[in-house]
């Protein structure tokens, strides 16, 4: 047996405080992790030393002080530094003698895994984002909790993304006579078969907020602003857009007399030439949003809440900074996605409206209907861009998606008595939008259909759930549990020949049930405590179905597989049936972590 999807992990944390007088007190917190672990890839299913493992490393220190000035008023100083690195390779040497031919890959015919070869493909990313927040709390008068505070965060990233060549003389090589081993090479950055950027991009926002206590009513209101800095550039001209690899004659070399050719004495152009006018920088992005809430009771034991807030997310760095150097491919149609780092933030308006009760010291239940409108999502429903030529087009990131979510949410909550706690959430959402992938408005026009115009289920868009958990906690050992329920999440059937007949995400996959538990039991020998625990996930082994074939809607049944039966392919190296079950397509199976924690 060989382990096919495996990972080995080492954990530490440890916190230090010190209470340096009776007002003022320091705390450090460190946190490291290192793992390396290999994903399931089923056309290296009896290759698994083919593919490569991930290799990630993080690590986050948290400072902070907080200093009480008096009864009312305290104030908190935080500095924290997290670091992530996180690589990708078959082998560390990228030089390395082990790798052969992409020839050794190839499958023997179309329904069989493969049964050689080396992955090329290498990645390296890292991240290190400082961080400085300074908050303040003070209690004005017996009415008002005032809160004010600003942060500031720096990103520095590294991303390196490529696929190893042959050297020249090794292109091609005959299977039956050569050495499949190969030397490799790094290609060029002016190549497609290699990414790489550096970036430093900064936030900074500030919020002040006041608290209002009355008799019958408390009021929250507040303001936040956010800054961007992407630091990142875009192009002057869109329709000639690598820099390494030119089209438009002006920017190939000096057409001085502008016929279109290299004629004598006209020098050619350097990239560092091109570099001089090729981009512009993109623009910072900032935002005010406004926060308001209130409850006031309605009964001895009974609340009504209400909040109302605009929200500030940046977008995701790799829709900013993908495919950097705005590399695009030499075919004809539709060539790529190119990353923008001018997109504008995503903005999310906020509303909920609910009702508390309390139905005894220890027990309280919460009804609460909300919305969510989200716009400026990063999507690729623009203009496709024409290539000058005319014969090739790109698609870049813009904010032209969209959704609307709408949800109510029931929850129960049995606070720790007896040694016993509760809780229950029940959810009901609606969640539609534009689109679900950035992408899809770009890949439906290079498979020549329409983008969708219409509101769509979105990938995350789940009628119900269901969460409980329940514990028992004695002097010296505890137990405790966690179920979630799922109704299904979208998928998008396989396409009839009436392309109007079906939308994207119109069906939905089975519904899913896990429950997770814990136990524990605590040694102690002064000043040390020992706490010795079990963690089992996926207690009941279920097999849930988190993936499915289009044509079914199921994990384990396609139509496809009687179709090739029918065609009676050779089954040389796996049969049909193993070439058609997908272990992926299911939940991870029941799990089981010991451990021991000591504290002193």
């Amino acid at each position: 047996m060989v382990p096919m999807n495996w990972s080995e992990r080492k954990y530490g944390q440890g916190k230090l405080t010190w209470r340096i007088t009776s007002l003022m007190k320091l705390s450090y917190n460190l946190i490291y992790d290192r793992s390396v672990s290999k994903n399931y890839n089923r056309y290296y299913f009896y290759n698994p030393d083919g593919t490569g493992k991930n290799h990630s490393t993080s690590a986050t220190q948290i400072l902070q002080f907080t200093h009480t000035l008096n009864d009312k008023t305290f104030y908190t100083i935080g500095a924290s530094m997290f670091d992530k690195d996180l690589k990708y390779y078959t082998y560390e040497d990228a030089s390395d003698p082990r790798y052969v031919h992409p020839k050794v890959g190839l499958p023997i015919d179309q329904f069989s895994a493969g049964t050689g070869g080396t992955d090329h493909s290498r990645f390296h990313r890292s991240t290190n984002t400082m961080l400085i927040k300074v908050d303040l709390s003070s209690q004005v008068n017996s009415s008002n909790l005032m809160k004010l505070g600003v942060e500031y965060r720096r990103h520095k990233i590294f991303f390196e993304s490529m696929t190893l060549q042959p050297i020249d003389r090794q292109s091609d090589i005959n299977l039956a006579t050569d050495s499949p081993f190969i030397t490799t090479k790094i290609p060029e950055l002016s190549s497609n078969f290699h990414d790489l950027y550096e970036h430093t991009p900064v936030e900074l926002s500030g919020y002040i907020q006041d608290k209002m206590e009355f008799d019958d009513l408390i009021i929250n209101i507040g303001a936040r602003f956010d800054y961007f800095q992407p630091d990142g550039v875009i192009l002057n001209d869109e329709s000639d857009p690598s820099i390494y690899n030119p089209i438009k004659p002006g920017n190939r070399f000096d057409d001085a007399n502008g016929n279109g050719f290299q004629d004598p004495g006209e020098r050619t152009k350097t990239v560092d030439d091109r570099r001089a006018y090729w981009y512009r920088k993109a623009t910072n992005k900032f935002q005010i949003s406004p926060r308001f809430g209130a409850a006031f009771p309605i009964t001895d034991r009974g609340v009504v809440h209400f909040s109302y807030g605009h929200f500030f997310q940046i977008p995701r760095f790799e829709r900013l900074y993908e495919n950097p150097d705005f590399k695009i491919g030499f075919g004809t149609g539709n060539q790529g996605v190119v990353g923008n780092t001018d997109l504008q933030p995503e903005q999310t308006v906020n509303a909920e409206l609910g009702v508390q009760q309390q139905l005894a010291e220890d027990m309280a239940v919460d009804l609460t209907a909300y919305i969510r409108d989200i716009r400026n999502l990063a999507g690729t429903r623009g203009d496709e861009i024409v290539v000058f030529g005319g014969s090739a087009t790109y698609s870049k990131y813009v904010n032209s998606d969209f959704g609307f979510v709408k949800g109510l949410v029931f929850s129960f909550n049995k606070r720790f008595a007896g040694g016993i706690a509760a809780t229950l959430d029940y959810t009901y959402q609606v969640a539609h939008g534009s689109a679900s992938d950035p992408r899809e408005a770009r890949n439906a026009v290079a498979g020549g259909a329409l983008p969708e115009v219409q509101l769509v289920p979105l990938g995350w868009d789940q009628r119900h759930t269901l969460n409980t958990t329940v514990s028992y906690t004695a002097a010296e050992w505890g137990v405790s549990f966690i179920s979630q329920y799922g109704s299904g999440t979208p998928y998008t059937p396989r396409r009839s020949e009436d392309v109007t007949a079906l939308l994207t995400n119109s069906q939905t996959k089975p519904q899913f049930f896990t429950i997770d538990g814990r136990a524990h039991y605590e040694l102690k020998w002064d000043p040390m405590r020992f706490v010795v625990f079990v963690r089992v996930f996926n207690l009941l082994d279920t097999r849930n179905e988190v993936g499915v074939f289009d044509d079914t809607g199921r994990a384990g049944f396609t139509t496809d597989e009687d179709r090739t039966r029918r065609i009676n392919p050779a089954q040389l190296v796996n049969s049909i049936e193993e070439y058609f079950r997908i272990p992926t397509f299911y939940s991870e199976p029941r799990r089981m972590e010991f451990g021991l924690t000591l504290e002193f």
